[in-house]
Protein backbone atom coordinates (compact mmCIF):
# COMPACT_ATOMS: atom_id res chain seq x y z
CA UNK A 1 0.00 0.00 0.00
CA UNK A 2 2.77 2.32 0.78
CA UNK A 3 4.77 1.36 -2.40
CA UNK A 4 1.59 2.26 -4.67
CA UNK A 5 0.79 5.36 -2.59
CA UNK A 6 4.79 6.83 -3.47
CA UNK A 7 4.50 5.40 -7.20
CA UNK A 8 0.77 7.67 -7.50
CA UNK A 9 2.70 10.68 -6.07
CA UNK A 10 5.86 10.53 -8.41
CA UNK A 11 3.83 10.27 -11.26
CA UNK A 12 1.93 12.71 -10.01
CA UNK A 13 5.51 15.07 -10.14
CA UNK A 14 6.45 13.59 -13.44
CA UNK A 15 3.04 14.74 -15.28
CA UNK A 16 2.34 18.30 -13.65
CA UNK A 17 4.95 20.83 -14.61
CA UNK A 18 5.94 23.64 -11.72
CA UNK A 19 6.57 26.64 -12.00
CA UNK A 20 10.11 26.00 -13.23
CA UNK A 21 9.35 23.53 -16.13
CA UNK A 22 6.81 26.37 -16.94
CA UNK A 23 9.04 29.47 -17.14
CA UNK A 24 12.22 27.02 -18.92
CA UNK A 25 9.18 26.63 -21.51
CA UNK A 26 7.88 29.63 -21.76
CA UNK A 27 11.50 31.09 -22.62
CA UNK A 28 12.55 28.64 -25.06
CA UNK A 29 9.25 29.02 -27.22
CA UNK A 30 8.89 32.90 -27.12
CA UNK A 31 13.28 33.74 -27.04
CA UNK A 32 14.67 30.67 -28.68
CA UNK A 33 17.35 27.88 -27.28
CA UNK A 34 20.04 29.74 -26.20
CA UNK A 35 17.59 31.72 -23.75
CA UNK A 36 15.59 28.45 -22.83
CA UNK A 37 19.16 27.30 -21.84
CA UNK A 38 20.13 29.91 -20.13
CA UNK A 39 16.53 29.47 -17.72
CA UNK A 40 17.71 25.88 -17.38
CA UNK A 41 20.51 26.88 -16.66
CA UNK A 42 19.27 29.21 -13.69
CA UNK A 43 16.74 26.77 -12.59
CA UNK A 44 19.90 24.29 -11.63
CA UNK A 45 22.12 27.06 -9.60
CA UNK A 46 18.97 28.01 -7.70
CA UNK A 47 18.58 24.11 -7.00
CA UNK A 48 22.26 24.35 -6.06
CA UNK A 49 20.99 27.22 -4.02
CA UNK A 50 18.88 25.25 -2.34
CA UNK A 51 21.17 22.36 -1.36
CA UNK A 52 23.54 24.42 0.45
CA UNK A 53 21.03 25.99 2.12
CA UNK A 54 19.83 22.55 3.10
CA UNK A 55 23.72 21.72 4.11
CA UNK A 56 24.05 24.22 5.98
CA UNK A 57 20.54 24.32 7.87
CA UNK A 58 18.69 27.48 6.68
CA UNK A 59 15.95 25.58 5.35
CA UNK A 60 15.25 23.37 8.34
CA UNK A 61 15.10 27.20 10.26
CA UNK A 62 12.54 28.24 7.06
CA UNK A 63 10.45 24.97 7.26
CA UNK A 64 10.10 25.06 10.94
CA UNK A 65 8.88 28.37 11.15
CA UNK A 66 5.56 29.19 9.68
CA UNK A 67 5.73 32.60 9.38
CA UNK A 68 9.40 32.64 7.80
CA UNK A 69 8.18 30.22 5.50
CA UNK A 70 4.98 31.86 4.78
CA UNK A 71 7.03 34.67 3.72
CA UNK A 72 9.15 32.99 1.29
CA UNK A 73 6.09 31.00 -0.09
CA UNK A 74 4.48 34.99 -0.83
CA UNK A 75 7.23 36.22 -2.14
CA UNK A 76 8.08 33.62 -4.61
CA UNK A 77 4.58 33.76 -5.71
CA UNK A 78 4.70 37.55 -6.13
CA UNK A 79 7.60 37.21 -7.70
CA UNK A 80 6.19 34.74 -10.33
CA UNK A 81 3.16 36.96 -11.09
CA UNK A 82 5.02 40.18 -11.79
CA UNK A 83 7.04 38.46 -14.16
CA UNK A 84 3.92 37.51 -15.42
CA UNK A 85 2.25 41.05 -15.63
CA UNK A 86 5.76 42.14 -17.47
CA UNK A 87 5.31 39.65 -19.69
CA UNK A 88 2.09 40.73 -20.57
CA UNK A 89 3.09 44.64 -20.88
CA UNK A 90 5.85 44.05 -22.81
CA UNK A 91 5.50 45.28 -26.37
CA UNK A 92 8.87 43.03 -27.04
CA UNK A 93 9.28 41.03 -30.73
CA UNK A 94 8.43 37.65 -29.38
CA UNK A 95 9.90 36.46 -33.02
CA UNK A 96 13.55 34.40 -32.36
CA UNK A 97 13.92 34.48 -36.41
CA UNK A 98 13.50 37.96 -36.43
CA UNK A 99 16.43 38.46 -34.19
CA UNK A 100 15.04 40.52 -31.57
CA UNK A 101 14.99 37.93 -28.79
CA UNK A 102 11.81 38.81 -26.36
CA UNK A 103 14.79 38.35 -23.11
CA UNK A 104 18.60 37.90 -23.24
CA UNK A 105 20.57 34.90 -21.95
CA UNK A 106 21.68 36.60 -18.81
CA UNK A 107 18.46 37.83 -17.85
CA UNK A 108 16.71 34.78 -18.20
CA UNK A 109 19.18 32.79 -16.20
CA UNK A 110 19.04 35.29 -13.14
CA UNK A 111 15.30 35.11 -13.28
CA UNK A 112 15.39 31.65 -13.26
CA UNK A 113 17.71 31.79 -10.20
CA UNK A 114 15.49 33.92 -8.46
CA UNK A 115 12.53 31.98 -9.03
CA UNK A 116 13.57 28.47 -8.36
CA UNK A 117 15.30 29.95 -4.93
CA UNK A 118 11.90 31.53 -3.94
Amino acid sequence: ATLATYVAVVLGFVFIPGPATLLTVARATSSGTKVGIATGAGIAAGDIFHTVMAMVGISAIIATSAMLFSIVQYVGAAYLVYLGIRAIIEKTSTDPAAGALAIRAGKAFRQAVLTEML
